[in-house]
């Protein structure tokens, strides 16, 4: 059973992948439109805005190391005076006045070699003698132990926030592209529900309206008048409600996509992203015994997992490069001059004979930090095993709910049909036969909220294990 699981969700990746990534544009998509509408809020949510902030904060630092490991100039110059009085030869004075100017460059790279070449020009203003050109090499490189420079060690952990930031957006843009379809989803049963109270107070004012012609030739007393009032103002309260709801839900909607308050959104059933969606999510079948299918997936991809476990691997490659501190430091450089054809040579050692005791304090501190961060990850294992299960558990109620509605609405369509026949022979009144209609719809809209929700369900759960 877990192979076979195993097989379908890699044949399924691809497909839901393609679907539940909408165009990255308006352009390509037609105005107004679900598809339009999720790529405004790629572009424009508040929420995205914020994270890609933070990855793109994180590029221009990874960027600025690299850019300080490329080649850097600088220029240098002044003018030197210098005399001294001569014994006995009273005010007269010797002196010198020399002009200099140097370029260096300077040369980092990531495994600690530093190169610094450096040429130079100096000039005695005071005698007819050619400037003096000078041009020397220095380099500089630790030899023992090797680790990686501050410069890299400082990039990888970049990287590691990177790449961990750059995880939490694209996990927050999935997660914000299923609430904005349960959004629109819930924006059109909204619709649907404010069409159904529309027409439930046409049919409450004409009834109103029979009631009072009916009680002006004598036909219907105060009782029956008072009655009618009271089902139009249900009705009434009944339309505003549905109203009000509608407009809020659109209005939270529109903040959270970020949408400008001009842009208008087309409510479509139809809608041909929705559709494919709605088609691919549902013929996968889930069950609440395909846990142990699913659960290896989500260990192996979770964002926050993942982030744990970069998280595991640098503090340990931190305390890798410690320990270099506590070995003989050997280093070694040198200089060169063409120009007076002489070189020099240097090797330096150093070791620390006694710490007072710093080492065994920063071992136990290294020790504690990783039994905490194995802790948080057992807890979070823990915390999505129980939001896998919690997921696999709503999914199969919501879809026994729409075997529930599925059958309630053919109850009703029976029931409606027979209403036709009695309605057409003249036995029911055509206010019957309208309420027989409105409860069909209503029906009809159960059936289409409980969909919804095992398409939600679905999609929730195919991201949690990283499907998506």
């Amino acid at each position: 059973m877990k192979k076979v699981k195993s097989a379908l969700l890699l044949c399924f990746l691809p497909l839901v992948v393609l679907l539940v990534q909408p165009v990255q544009g308006m352009k390509a998509a037609e105005a107004g439109s679900l598809e339009a509408a999720i790529a405004w809020g790629l572009e424009h949510s508040p929420s995205l805005l914020t994270l890609r902030q933070e990855v793109e904060q994180l590029q221009r630092e990874l960027a600025t190391i690299e850019a300080g490991l490329r080649w850097q100039l600088s220029l240098d110059g002044g003018l030197n005076m210098a005399g001294a009085e001569e014994a006995g030869s009273g005010p007269g004075r010797e002196g010198t006045e020399e002009v200099s100017a140097g370029i260096t460059g300077r040369k980092a790279f990531r495994s600690g070699l530093s190169l610094e070449p450096q040429l130079t020009l100096k000039k005695d203003l005071k005698t007819a003698a050619e400037p003096e050109i000078g041009f020397t090499v220095a380099l500089k490189q630790r030899l023992y132990p090797w680790v990686p420079s501050t410069e890299e060690q400082r990039y990888l952990r970049t990287r590691n926030n990177l790449q961990k930031a750059e995880a939490n957006l694209i996990w927050q843009a999935t997660r914000m592209k299923i609430d904005w379809l349960e959004g629109y989803l819930n924006l059109l049963r909204l619709a649907e529900q404010l069409a159904i109270a529309e027409e439930e107070y046409a049919l409450a004012a004409e009834d109103m309206r029979l009631t009072q012609e009916r009680a002006g030739i004598g036909e219907a007393g105060e009782t029956q008048l008072l009655t009618a009032q009271i089902a139009l103002k249900q009705a009434e309260y009944k339309k505003q409600q549905a109203a009000n709801r509608f407009h809020e839900a659109e209005r939270q909607w529109r903040l959270t996509l970020g949408l400008p308050a001009d842009y208008q959104v087309k409510l479509a059933e139809d809608n041909r992203y929705l559709q494919q969606l709605r088609e691919e999510i549902l013929a996968e079948p889930v069950t609440a015994q395909d846990h142990g299918a699913y659960l290896p997936q989500l260990e192996a991809t979770h964002y926050q997992l993942v982030a744990k476990r970069l998280d595991r691997a640098q503090l340990e490659r931190d305390w890798q490069w410690k320990q270099a501190d506590y070995l003989p430091q050997v280093s070694g450089g040198g200089t060169y001059d063409p120009s007076a054809q002489s070189w020099t040579l240097n090797l330096n050692l150093n070791y620390q004979l006694w710490d007072g005791g710093v080492r065994r304090l920063e071992r136990e501190n290294y020790e504690a930090q990783l039994a905490a961060v194995d802790r948080e990850e057992q807890n979070l294992r823990a915390q999505l095993d129980a939001e896998l299960r919690s997921l696999l558990g709503e999914v199969e109620l919501a879809a026994m709910q729409v075997e529930e509605k599925d059958l309630a609405l053919a109850k009703v369509r029976l029931e409606t049909e027979v209403y036709r026949q009695q309605w057409e022979a003249g036995f029911l009144t055509e206010k019957d036969w309208t309420v027989k209609l409105l409860e069909q719809k209503s029906a009809e809209l159960g059936c289409k909220t409980a969909a919804d929700q095992v398409l939600l369900g679905k999609l929730r759960l195919f991201h949690l294990v990283g499907m998506l």
